[in-house]
């Protein structure tokens, strides 16, 4: 359960229990639980328990149980880091979140440009 995927540009990644998936441009990351995925600009990645989630500009991140979500943006002046903690703040286990203004908020409530 211990592996590695990596994807280029517009392809997907998924890896087992405590692995690591890597996502280019577009691309789509899973990682099992303690796990940690990492998709570029525009992609989607998802992190187990405990695991963390990072997106690129646009992207929308999901982690389980006391996982991490990070998603970056373009505050209109340079790209910054949103970083949320599940439980904390009320930012919910397995869902998928978008960067708004700033905040992170869930997908399903996000107005995209």
């Amino acid at each position: 359960y211990r592996g590695t995927a990596t994807a280029g540009d517009g392809g997907t990644a998924t890896a087992g229990c405590r692995g690591s998936a890597t996502a280019g441009y577009y691309g789509s990351a899973t990682a099992g639980d303690g796990g940690t995925a990492t998709a570029g600009d525009y992609g989607s990645a998802t992190a187990g328990d405990y695991g963390t989630a990072t997106a690129g500009y646009r992207g929308s991140a999901t982690a389980g149980y006391r996982g991490t979500v990070c998603i970056k943006w373009w505050d209109g002046d340079r790209y910054r880091l949103v970083v949320g903690y599940v439980g904390e703040d009320g930012i919910e286990p397995n869902t998928p979140y978008r960067v708004v203004d700033g905040k992170l908020v869930a997908a399903d409530e996000a107005v995209t440009a």
